[in-house]
């Protein structure tokens, strides 16, 4: 829907006419496919309803006083069972849904009279208006169906059930109103027919009420919904979160439940039928918890509780993280398998790295087999090869030699003879090298290159873009007394930081001291990029002592 006051305007005046009781036949199939065709004219629709829902609803209001979203008033407890018993008496009507056409509705004659509107059928009509607000995906009112399929168990991973003897099974179809079904252990991802996808990880219980709607009493689910299918709603004990476009993740046990919206936004309803509610809308970044008493606090957003995606092929669970490139470094894959303190030498192996001095390094490319993420290594020095493939790139010459190799961790190159203590290194303030803090401690002159594709394959995900700090560690300047006593090492040691993407320059800074604060790095990956290569190059002072130089946080964020 094109955002013009015309237009909004016909919209609204179609919406009005319908809730007065005064549209013709013909206007409400117009209503009807306009809100199936259009997903911006469903939005419009949705705000207009809960605008008009909290102008016109009878009865006490519970209203939630809570800061940074809006808040709206609810139906009372007598309103509800009333709801509920207008809807089992209601004739059945359209549903605006992203679906096969719907059967047209009976005609009536157009020269026959409007029909008085009697004070109780104005409260009907207000019940179900305030019930197209909690459906909201509907244009219409509608029962669910018993016993329709409506969605595929589409994956899974180590899932156990709890009725073995059911068969349940990945690419089975999956009808509404089954018995309630218990997840013991793993994940199972759902598919529903309308392109909404929940993803559940056991221990869960749950049930499917309709082809929208979804009940959980117990566990942890994630679901993502595309803007067809608005109005997607979890139902458990305490609450309905109905979804208005949106990634959200829900969790609930005997003692309440949270809900963390990752995207978009949700309504979240709270209390139990013989409570009073209070719905609020909950947008991205945020989070509540509503108690089985029916309060609602603000919490914390944990991105990373829920699992969003699964890999069965490779074991790969994916909770929304980046990909750690530190972690692979030490052997793992991204997501913290790898090993703190281990490395790859210049053999191409990746071991725990325990020699601290100075060695002159290799003229040629090292392939690193013993990862499938990472391509190999390389001393940077003049025009030096960079991955598999053969492309070469201009540094500046080098003294070709470098300190430890290419670390997950923070330790710091040293004489034998120094009496400087292992410590971790630091930029901006911050220690790194932790598994909280990860780096890749990268003294110069070195060079690794990364796989994308590789990474790709295992995610089975996109790539969005390379983060990072670079810099030289500020605790340099902590042990100078130390030293200082050594003439080897240079009061201000210097080195140079590169990102190159299939042999291109995406990042550089040159001739970077400890004095220096750290640059942030952020280079977008486009779908068909294959290597990125981090490389450190000892910088105007012509030596490598003293560099110590390290990516911070060098993650992949991935996208779905």
């Amino acid at each position: 829907m094109k955002k013009d006051i015309s237009t909004e305007y016909q919209l609204s005046e179609l919406i009005l006419l319908m809730l007065e009781g005064a549209g013709t036949p013909e206007q409400r199939r117009r209503l009807a496919q306009w809100l199936r065709e259009d997903p911006e004219a469903m939005e419009y629709y949705v705000e207009y309803m809960m605008q008009y829902s909290g102008l016109t609803q009878p009865g006490d209001i519970s209203i939630a006083d809570l800061p940074q979203e809006t808040v709206s008033p609810v139906l009372e407890t007598s309103l509800w069972l009333a709801l509920s018993a207008f809807e089992q008496q209601a004739e059945a009507v359209e549903v605006a849904r992203p679906a096969p056409v719907l059967p047209e509705p009976e005609t009536r004659s157009a020269a026959s009279a409007p029909t008085a509107v009697s004070k109780f059928s104005l409260y009907s009509l207000l019940i179900s208006t305030a019930a197209l607000v909690f459906l909201i995906a509907y244009a219409l009112l509608v029962p669910g169906g018993k016993g329709k399929e409506v969605a595929t168990l589409s994956e899974t991973l180590n899932a156990r059930w709890a009725s073995p003897e059911r068969g349940i099974r990945e690419g089975m179809r999956l009808s509404t109103q089954m018995e309630p079904v218990w997840l013991r252990e793993g994940v199972a991802v759902i598919q529903f027919d309308n392109g909404s996808r929940v993803v559940l990880e056991g221990p869960a219980e749950f049930t499917l009420l309709t082809d929208d709607q979804i009940e959980l009493r117990h566990g942890r689910l994630f679901a993502s919904v595309p803007k067809t299918a608005i109005g997607f709603t979890v139902s458990t004990p305490f609450s309905k979160i109905i979804d208005l476009g949106t990634e959200f993740g829900v969790k609930t046990d005997p003692e309440g439940m949270e809900v963390h919206v990752m995207a978009g936004k949700t309504m979240l309803i709270s209390g139990t039928a013989k409570t009073s509610k209070t719905q609020l809308e909950v947008r991205e970044g945020f989070a509540k918890a509503v108690s089985a008493a029916g309060s609602v606090q603000d919490i914390a957003l944990k991105k990373e509780a829920f699992v969003r995606r699964l890999q069965p092929q490779t074991q790969f669970v994916w909770r929304g993280q980046n990909v750690n490139l530190a972690d692979i470094v030490g052997g793992g894959n991204g997501f913290g398998t790898g090993r703190l303190n281990a490395g790859i030498d210049y053999q191409g192996t990746i071991d725990l790295l325990e020699t601290f001095t100075s060695a002159e390094g290799p003229k040629t490319y090292v392939p690193v087999r013993s990862s499938l993420f990472i391509d190999g290594v390389f001393i940077p020095n003049g025009r030096s090869q960079i991955n598999s493939n053969g492309m070469t790139f201009e540094f500046e010459p080098t003294n070709g030699r470098y300190w430890l190799g290419v670390l997950n961790g923070a330790w710091h190159q040293i004489a034998l003879t120094a009496k400087v203590p292992r410590h971790q290194l630091r930029l901006n303030g911050k220690e790194y090298g932790t598994p909280d803090s990860p780096a890749i401690y990268l003294s110069s002159n070195q060079g690794v290159t990364f796989n994308l594709q590789a990474i790709r394959e295992y995610t089975k995900m996109d790539i969005r873009r390379f983060t990072a700090l670079c810099g030289l560690s500020e605790t340099y300047r902590d042990y100078w007394e130390i030293m200082k006593q050594y003439p080897h090492f240079p009061q201000e040691p210097t080195a140079s930081f590169y990102v190159l993407v299939d042999g291109k320059v995406r990042f550089v800074q040159q001739d970077m001291t400890p004095n220096d604060p750290a640059r942030r790095i952020a280079v977008d990956i486009g779908s068909e990029d294959q290597f990125l290569t981090l490389a450190t190059t000892q910088g105007r002072d012509k030596t490598n002592n003293g560099d110590w130089t390290l990516f911070a946080e060098p993650f992949l964020e991935l996208q779905e």
